[in-house]
């Protein structure tokens, strides 16, 4: 039976990295599927798995992979024994660990070592290490180096923009330009450099991403506030199954059994990313 365990990255590292995880399949075949996502920093130590991505391309993942953010939701298909472990990267993440633009790696799976230099040096290590908290310090260690030269800036204008996204259900972009004293141009193009996409699709992704949750944590009254954000029924199935890859009927029902391990990460509410926990 999979197993999916959580584990939170150091204090001064979270708003780095969201969670970690390790991520244990001894199925020969598992097919299922993961919401619209942040980037995922992952390395597979067994088996392999195949990323079927939103804009039709395929690839198979073996050893350390970047996942670019994702515009929608993602299938996979595991060919176990498979053990992985992993991390979430935020847009504060990305902007202290890489030197590239995050929108050139949307919807988007490369070798870890290609955003990372010197990244499989240093992950190699992991693979030889037995337990969860022992490989979270490990990882620790190596996000610590890059988080320590991060820019203030980058950091501050990451959290004006996560700030906007949870500010509302359906957040004006309007209201995010007023803050950053940016061109809309400019505005665009930072968003996009640390985030993979604009304001204005962010923000429909977040919509839909914090209603899936809402229908599967069978909170009425924030669903019927959320539906709200919605032009109609249909708009919310159309974009639930945009980003959530499913319907609003089987959310409420159940969702497959992995995705439903991926929701634990919920628990985590408080400790982590607004953005992460709530959806």
């Amino acid at each position: 039976m999979p197993h999916l365990q959580y584990a939170l990255p150091g204090e001064s590292l979270r708003e780095f990295v969201s969670v970690y995880y390790r991520f244990d399949c001894p199925e020969p075949l598992v097919v299922d599927g993961e919401r619209a996502a942040i980037a995922q920093l992952r390395l597979a130590t067994c088996g392999r798995v195949t990323l079927h991505m939103p804009d039709g391309s395929s690839t198979v993942c073996t050893g350390a992979v970047l996942v670019g953010p994702t515009t929608a939701a993602v299938r996979f298909e595991i060919e176990g024994p498979f053990h992985m472990f992993g991390m979430g990267i935020t847009a504060a993440g990305w902007g202290a660990l890489t030197q590239a633009s995050a929108a050139d790696f949307v919807d988007k799976v490369v070798p870890a070592e290609t955003v990372f230099p010197r990244i499989h040096e240093r992950m190699a290590l992991l693979r030889t290490l037995d337990s969860l908290p022992q490989m979270c310090a490990a990882a620790d260690e190596i996000v610590q180096g890059f988080v320590d030269n991060a820019s203030p800036e980058m950091v501050a204008f990451t959290r004006m923009v996560d700030a906007w996204l949870a500010s509302s259900v359906s957040p004006m972009v309007t209201d995010l330009h007023a803050q950053s004293n940016l061109s809309e141009r400019q505005l665009t193009r930072r968003v996009k450099q640390l985030y993979g996409m604009p304001p204005k699709y962010l923000s429909r992704k977040y919509r839909a991403l914090r209603a899936a949750r809402s229908l599967i944590d069978a909170e009425p009254d924030e669903a019927d506030y959320l539906r709200d954000a919605f032009y109609d029924q249909s708009h919310m199935i159309r974009e639930l199954k945009l980003f959530a890859g499913t319907t609003p009927t089987r959310l409420r029902t159940g969702e497959g059994e992995l995705a439903r391990m991926i929701d634990q990460r919920s628990q985590l509410k408080g400790a982590i990313n607004p953005l992460v926990a709530e959806t």
